[in-house]
Parts: structure tokens; sequence; C-alpha cells
């Protein structure tokens, strides 16, 4: 087996990252198909009307949707088992290894929540499988960026991430995760349109006069994204204060910008009535922001894990590799 170390593999780079982009395309199909209520169009699984190619699925709507939704979710699974496995033969990182690991396990997980979801027609599972979608895009993300020339490059430069604090960056991804499952929760059960109208309720006030469960769902959703947008807007200026690096700085403004095209669309759900194009884009943006958030995010953990002792560690040079040491110590 070829030697494991910690250089940068210009193929393996580029898998990762084709492996996010073909997530991406999932994602969409998930969230078109839970938009247009065609979740349950199929009643078994893993076949669909008892065959993997069910006849007139490219004719209807609904069952295009879904049908699509479970080839491409066979398609990212076999992508993320060569993944791990590339991952596991020739990286010298730990984390880098346990990381495609828990991918792998993430995505068989999720399978199965999908199958569970259809066999037993419950919107709950739903929901779980919604929320570790986005986990589970974002750890492929984590993965990509830790395979990128600029990652490796910064163990050059380690003062460019030393200064990064973690503290807002961790609140920051708790808000999003928790907003993503209220979004869930207010998606599935149905609360999209509970408060028709945005800014402001239909009488005309920030605050609803009539309450019940849709209606708080949706407004915490509302809430919760004004108080995101501020702790965004703290958590750029301590980045930039923080770091020079370009890559650095320009992956957090793109985190900004994305935020407002995510409410520029979230007010667009409200005003177009669902409608199931621009519905299904705020759900994948989400997927964007809290991918490129993380990413941002991520870069604070470079210097504990990109350490010279944590990689000599993992390196385990021996007495057949005398080169091995170089490269770790390198690193």
């Amino acid at each position: 087996m070829k030697e494991r170390s910690t250089t940068y593999r210009p193929w393996l780079a580029r898998y990762s990252f084709g492996t996010l982009v073909v997530t991406l395309f999932l994602l969409y199909a998930g969230g078109f198909t839970t938009t247009i209520g065609a979740g349950m169009v199929f009643p078994d699984w893993p076949l669909s009307n008892g065959s993997i190619n069910p006849e007139g699925w490219m004719q209807d709507p609904a069952m295009a949707a879904e049908h699509s939704h479970r080839l491409l979710g066979m398609i990212v699974g076999n992508l993320v088992l060569v993944l791990a496995i590339w991952i596991w033969r020739v990286e010298a990182r730990k984390w880098m290894r346990q990381m495609g690991l828990a991918a792998l396990v993430l995505v068989i997980i999720q399978g199965i929540l999908g199958g569970v979801r259809v066999l037993e027609n419950e919107v709950n599972y739903a929901i779980v499988h919604g929320c570790l979608a986005q986990v589970f895009f974002c750890m492929l993300a984590a993965i990509a960026l830790g395979q990128t020339r600029i990652w490796h490059q910064l163990r050059e430069t380690p003062e460019s991430t030393q200064r990064l604090t973690q503290t807002t960056g961790l609140v920051l991804m708790g808000l999003l995760f928790v907003q993503l499952i209220v979004a869930a929760i207010m998606r599935h059960k149905g609360a999209g349109l509970a408060i028709p109208t945005f800014p402001l309720t239909p009488e005309g006030r920030l605050i609803p006069d009539t309450w019940y469960f849709g209606v708080s769902i949706h407004f915490a959703h509302r809430a919760l994204a004004v108080v995101i947008t501020a702790v965004y807007g703290y958590w750029i200026v301590r980045l930039l204060r923080e770091t020079a690096h370009g890559h650095i700085r320009a992956l957090g403004i793109s985190c900004c910008i994305l935020l407002v095209v995510q409410i520029a669309l979230g007010a667009a759900v409200i005003w177009m009535g669902r409608a199931p194009f621009i519905t299904t884009m705020h759900v994948l943006n989400s997927a964007f922001l809290l991918a490129a958030t993380w990413a941002t995010h991520f870069f604070c953990y470079h210097s504990a894990l990109e350490s010279p002792d944590s990689s000599i560690k993992a390196a385990a040079p021996t007495k057949q590799s005398p080169t091995a040491t170089p490269a770790a110590l390198r690193s």
C-alpha cells in the first residue's frame, strides 16, 4: 500500500469537491420533493413501485422528483464510499481519516432514515432526515476544504489562523443549526405560510394577533433570522480584524452575501405563495450559507489540526520509509 502522507493531492482535492457538488444536486432534489409534497409518491423502499426504473416516472413531476432524489442518493452514497476509502489509504492526518469515515456512516444513516420515513409514513423522520442532510453537507465541505492547496499552504503561515477566535463562530453555528431545525419543522408541518405577509403580519404589525402552533413556529423562524443577522454582523467584523488572509476574509464576506440572498429568498417565498422553485432555492441557499459559515469557522482549528506534533504522530514513519520523517516535519 502507498505510504500515507500529509502532502497535497490534487486529484483527491478535485474528487472531494466533485462529491460536494453532486451532493448539492441531491439537496436540491430533496428540497424540491418536499416543497411539492412528493415524498410519499412511492409507498415502498428501496425500490420505487417495485422497480428501480418505475413506469412513467419521467412523465409524472412528483414521481420524477422523488425517484431522482433516490437515484442521486445512491450516487452520492457510492461517491462517499470511494472518498472514505481513498482518504483512509493515503491520508496521514488522523482527523481527516476520521472525518471520511464519519461522512460514510452519516450517508448510510441518511439512506436508512429516508427509507424508514417512507415505510413508516412518518413526517418526523423527514424532519430529522432534512436536518442531517445539511450536517452531512457541512462535513463534506470540511473534507473538501482540508484537501485544498490553500489549507495545505497555511502550514507555512500559521499566524493567519492563530488569532481567530472560536467562541463567536460556535455561537453562530449553534444558532444556524437551531434555525435549521425550526425551518424543517415549519416546512414539514405545513406552516410556511402561517403568516402569509412579510415583513409585517396581515394586521400590519410585527407580532401576530392570533397564535397557534403554525404561527408560533413560523414567527420563531423570523425572529431567529433577526438574531442571526445581528450575530453575523459581529462575527464578520471580528473575522476581518483577526486575519489578513485573503481567502479566509473572502469566504467570510461571501457568507454575508449569502445571508442577504437568504433573507431576500425568504421574503420572496411569502410574496410568491411558496412557489416551488423559489422555496427550494431558499432551502438550497441555506445549505450554502451553513456550509460556507462552517468552512470559514473551520479555519479556527487549522493550527490544532495541522500542528507538527499531531502530524508526526499521524504519519508514524517507519524504517522502510526514510522520506516520511522530513515530510511530517515540514507539515
